[in-house]
Parts: C-alpha cells; structure tokens; sequence
C-alpha cells in the first residue's frame, strides 16, 4: 500500500487522544466505502458516531520497523450524502510503552507518540485520509491513563457520547501533525481473525474485606477486563486491581508486581461522574479470575462483568471421555490457548503477554488441531520472519523490542520457525508457509554450524525449562542433547521444504549425520548415557537410535521410577507422549496425565484450576498454554485420529482404549471436512464407528 499518511500529537501524553475531521460526500449514489485504517499503538474509529467494527486491539503489535499491520473494513452502511465526521482514540499498546520492564519495551528502536493512518475510498476513489485538517483534545478525553500491561483509568466526568458526531463543537480541539517520524516497516493487511469480547461472566460471590475492599471472583480464569457501570457521586474513584489467586485479605499477587517495580500493574480506576456510567478498557487487558474494588461503598452502586477477550478463532475439535479429568484438563487447555491469542500466543495475559516462542512451540501442533488458527499463525509467522537477524539468529520473544537474542533463545525456542509451517504442512494441507520459510531455514541452520563443539553437537539456547525441579534453569537432561536432537527435526523439515519446492538440498544428509554424531555421544550399548524422561524421548521421537526397543524397555522403567509421573519440562513434555506411543506404551502416558500428587496435572485440577498453569511449583502464573500438547495426543492417541497425509486427504483412524477408559467421543474439523470417531468398550469388547468426508481414504 502507497500513499498512507500518519498524523499524530504534539506532545507525549498517558491520556488516549481523541480526534475527529468532518468531511462532505456527494449526493450522488455510491456502491461501496472502504475504510483502511493502522493505529499505532492502537486505534479505534467512528463514522458518524457509530463504531466501524468491534474488533480490538489494532493495529496488531510487530516490530513496527519492520511490518505495519492494517485492517480494512466495508462502511458504506456508515455514510450519508451531505456532512459526515470520521473520529479515533489512540493508545500507547507496546508502540509507546513509557515505563521500564525486563524486556526494554520502553527502549524499542520504534518507540513515539501514538498515530494513526486512516483512509477511506468510495468507489476506489479516495475521499478522505488522515492529513492536517483532523483535529485532536487530550483534555476532552476520558481516558485519562492508559497502558497495555498496567491499566486504564476513565474519568466519567470527562465522557461525553457527542464527541464522535456531527454537531459536536470541537473549537477548541488542536490540529493534528503530520507524522514528523513516520514508521519505516512494509504496510501489510492483516487478515486473521481480530480480537472479540467472546464470553461474559457476572460474579459468583462478592466478599467485603477486612479493609473496606470488594473481592469480586468470577470463578473463571481469562484474559480481558472488566465492564463496569457504576453510580456514586461524582469524583468519587473506584480502583480495580486484577488477580488470578485470591485469600481471605485479598488478591494474591505470588510477585506479579515485581516485574513493574517502576508502574502501577494491571489496575483500572474508574472515577464516578454523580450519575450512572459505564466503560471497560479499550486499551488494556488483563488475566485475571479475582478483582477487588477499592472505593465502592456498596456493590449494589455497581454493576461489575468480567469479559473474555481473545482472538475470535472458531474451534476445530470436541473431545469427550468417560473420565472426567481428562475432559476437565482438555477444557483447561481451552481456556489457557484461547487466553492467550492475542494476534500472537502470548506466554500470560498476566504480567507479560509477550509471544514466547518456546511456549508455542511446545502447542503449535494443538493450536491447529484444537482451533481455527492457521491464519493467526501465518500473521505470527511474518513476525518471526521479521525478527530474524542477517545471520539467522532468532530471538526468544516475538516480536521483540530487541530483547531475547540472548538469554531465553537457541533451538528450544528458534523450534518455532519450522514448527508453524510443518504443522500447517501437515493438519491444514498447506505447503506454501513451508516453501516460503525456506530461505529462512537455511540461514538458521547455518548459524547454528557455526556453533558446533568439537563432537559436532550444539547445546546453546533454553534448556528443557519449567520442569519439576528446585531451579527452573537447571533442567538434568543436558541442553547440548535437547539442542541437538531439535537441530535433526530442523534439518528434517528443511529437507521437505526443499523438496517441496523443487529444490535439491543437503539437509538430509546433515540430519544424518547429526543424527551419527549424536548416536555416538548419549547412546551406549544401545541405552541413553541420560537416564532421563526427556532425553530417552527426545532420542526416541527423532529416530536417532539403531534399535528402539532397548530405549522403550529404558523409557518405561524412568516412568515407573518416578511413580507415573512425568519428570521433564517443556520441551520433553511434548515428545514425552509421542515417544510413548512409538515404544507401544500408551497405557504410560495416560496414568501420567492422570497421575495425582506433584508434579501432575490433576493436582492442578485439586487446587482449582481453570486454565493450565506455567509451572507445576506453585507462585507463579496460572494461565499459560505450554502445556498443552497433551490435547493434541488425547485426539491422535485415545480417540486414534492422525493425518496419514497431508491436511488429512488420508486419515488413520486407530483408537486406543486405555486404561479404565470405556468410551470417547472426538470431532476433528478439517479441510476435507468434519472427521468425527465414537467408540465404546463393553468388558473385553470394543466396537467403534466414525465418519469422514467424502474422497478421504481411511487407513485402520
């Protein structure tokens, strides 16, 4: 896209400018107005006093010098012949985050006032942009704070519904600026599903506080805000404080707030106006179960609903058991993945919200087969493209203000670069992401040569992070096996892309012999010199072994060692099951998924859960999605659901009735069309049924 202008301030400021231009149409009739807009940090617009969409949180964050996301819209519905007025509101978003955190958002190469480019085309011709004749008040806006991570405040003695109309009197608002920094990133469509309130929850139990404060807990841990109407007298200040965990005194905040030493974290206030009013943040969100209200002399002045905000992906599987933790934990990771869509995964809606790539790398494959994700995915995937460096190097988070290349990278986390293709390759049909990453592929895998010990391994980046044990960091499988065995899967998903794309390569042969080199340091006499979960099944699940059944004979006894239960982090979590399943040991994995005591996800469950937690230590956020990969084995392992092709032209269709399961129930939507299996075990008998689309061969 050309000719697309920002306007922006004269100054820097917390409150959320509002702007407005009046404009005159023609009364000749039209077909069709299209309305292009990029808020920087985010923007929301008006035509004639009505909203143009309620999609949130746009534009999508980036790395603004890199990719500038857009969003069109269809507003003809909007527009009348004779005077119109177009208005925004602009946000700081990650664009102008002000306030120091450990990731150097406030440092950010892009870093400015909020603008915003707005054009609007009747009939393809351009009738109105954003330009110098827009006007702006920071004096005349509600939202008198605003910032992503820490809150919104919104004073309703300020609101004014008329200021978006016609017959407004904006005398005294400033002329806005033409873009004195206009952001230098390629201007691409965003065409991903957009963020959506999705769900409310009123609560289901207020508590008056020793202090005079009001705990409000909604019973369900999500991302979003709360929507508040309230009506006391005027300057009187409600302050809401968001929590996942709650006690007796309170929120329990297990030292959320020490990573915002310098801001106030994640509260809204809300200051009455003497008569009813009712606002939620347009520019922050939240993970929260728990709010407690300061200022509110009785519930009954106001009226409190949680909102759950996310990515409004539609959802491409059922999955139902005759056991009831399985079902609950499948549900679980629901709302963990569908908390954490924010036009990237995030980590938390918490304290972070910031896109991990080692989280979503571990989910990547149930991100698609549980939810409608594949253009998410492809938006994230421009992202990480954006983020790599002329040498390949890729960062841990993204998009990134320049943080991560260091601590919180390597293969765990770079995984993701050739996870999101391979998984759209292989659940959605798609080869192009794969052909397109190629390049890519290639400078990552040359910068990791570059990093070859003398034993021809790597061990570099994140170790197998999170796992059971006292120091996060300290995983006892060694990163130098994790790294490595990761680098074979690398070079195996580059070969296919190469031979997708008609390309010869070399990256089999160099998974091979990786694959040799690796073979000679952790296996002897047929076993894994790491008698570790994590290690036996990373060696298992990229075949890097000459005979498997010394290794499941291995990997079983380490499971029965820790009392069926897993004993690994994130990365060998998610090859735990698979490898299981390759050694003929179904019936492990499930009595680890429903192992009780620590470390489980059943314990979990007893203390209350309602989304997946980030660690299996208590204290730290309850709402992360990295654990989920389970759910994708739940449909390939128990309901026996597995692409025997790409984008599932060929299915396999072989369900495992494990343990006292006796029936399960599983819908999987794919682009063939709806696969759905059924099968019931009645003492040693079991009988199942399914149906697929039509064309799509089923192999038993």
């Amino acid at each position: 896209m050309t000719n697309f202008d920002f306007i922006t301030t004269s100054q820097e400021s917390d409150i959320a400018p509002l702007f407005r231009r009046k404009f005159s149409l023609p009364s000749k009739p039209f077909k069709k107005a299209v309305l292009t807009v990029c808020g920087l940090g985010y923007g929301y617009y008006w035509l004639n006093g009505q909203r143009v969409t309620t999609d949130l949180f746009t534009a999508p964050v980036s790395n603004y010098t890199k990719t500038l996301w857009y969003n069109r819209y269809d507003v003809t519905k909007f527009l009348k012949p004779g005077e119109n007025v177009a208005a925004a509101i602009l946000g700081n978003g990650f664009y102008d985050e002000n306030y120091s955190t450990p990731w150097d958002y406030d440092k950010a190469p892009w870093r400015d006032k909020p603008k915003f480019a707005f054009k609007l085309e009747i009939d393809g011709e351009t009738i109105l942009k954003s330009d110098a004749l827009w006007k702006y008040s920071f004096d005349r806006s509600p939202i008198i704070f605003n910032h992503l991570r820490s809150g919104e405040h919104f004073d309703a003695r300020l609101d004014d519904s008329a200021w978006n109309t016609l017959d407004y009197n904006d005398a005294d608002w400033q002329f806005a600026l033409p873009d004195p920094n206009p952001p230098t990133g390629t201007l691409r469509e965003c065409t991903c599903e957009p963020i959506r309130e999705c769900a409310e929850f009123t609560p289901k139990s207020i508590q008056k506080l020793a202090n005079g404060d009001f705990l409000y807990d909604f019973g369900q841990n999500m991302s979003g805000y709360v929507r508040v109407t309230a009506n006391q007298k005027s300057g009187d200040k409600l302050t809401l404080r968001y929590g996942e965990q709650a006690d007796e005194n309170g929120l329990v905040m297990n030292g959320m707030r020490e990573f915002y030493p310098h801001s106030i974290f994640a509260t809204d206030e809300f200051i009455c106006s003497g008569k009813p009013a009712t606002h939620n943040p347009l520019f922050a969100y939240h993970g929260f179960r728990y709010v407690t209200v300061t200022g509110l002399e009785t519930p009954e002045n106001a009226k409190l609903t949680a909102v759950f905000v996310h990515q409004n992906v539609k959802f491409a599987s059922k999955f139902s058991c005759s056991d009831p933790s399985l079902n609950a934990l499948f549900k679980l990771g629901q709302n963990a993945t569908l908390s954490n869509l924010f036009y990237m995964p995030t980590d938390c809606p918490t304290r972070e919200k910031l896109g991990w790539t080692n989280d979503a790398a571990s989910s990547t494959e149930q991100f698609l087969l549980d939810f409608s994700t594949e253009k998410l995915l492809k938006k994230w995937l421009q992202d990480i493209l954006d983020a790599q460096r002329p040498d390949g190097h890729l960062p841990g988070i993204i998009p990134t203000s320049g943080w991560g290349y260091d601590w919180g990278s390597g293969p765990a986390s770079a995984s993701i670069l050739f996870e999101i293709p391979y998984r759209i390759y292989q659940i959605r049909g798609d080869a192009q992401p794969l052909i397109d990453c190629l390049p890519a592929f290639a400078k990552y895998l040359a910068y990791n040569e570059t990093k070859f010990t003398a034993d021809g391994l790597i061990g570099y980046g994140l170790c197998d992070w999170a796992g059971p044990w006292e120091n996060l960091n300290e995983a006892p499988t060694p990163v130098e096996l994790t790294d490595s065995a990761l680098l074979v899967g690398f070079y195996d998903v580059a070969a296919l892309a190469a031979k997708l794309a008609g390309e010869k390569s070399d990256f089999a042969e160099k998974a091979a012999a990786l694959r040799t080199q690796i073979k000679k340091r952790y296996i002897k006499d047929g076993l894994c010199t790491i008698n570790e979960q994590t290690a036996i099944s990373m060696l298992v699940y990229y075949d890097i072994y000459d005979d498997l059944a010394p290794l499941a004979k291995q990997l079983a006894e380490t499971v029965e060692q820790h009392d069926f239960h897993h004993h690994c982090g994130m990365v060998g979590l998610r090859r735990l099951y698979p490898a299981l399943d390759k050694c003929g040991l179904s019936e492990y994995g499930l009595k680890i998924l429903l192992a009780e005591g620590y470390p489980s996800y059943t314990d979990w469950l007893k203390r209350g859960a309602t989304t997946l937690c980030e660690t299996w230590q208590t204290g730290n956020s309850q709402n992360h999605q990295m654990y989920s990969s389970f759910m994708a084995w739940l449909i390939s392992s128990v309901a026996g659901i597995t692409p025997a092709a790409p984008g599932f032209s060929k299915v396999r269709i072989k369900p495992l009735a494990l343990g006292n399961l006796d029936h399960c129930d599983c819908e999987l939507d794919t682009i063939k069309g709806k696969i759905s299996v059924h099968w019931k075990r009645k003492g040693e008998e079991l009988s199942f049924n399914y149906t697929v689309p039509n064309g799509v061969e089923v192999i038993e």
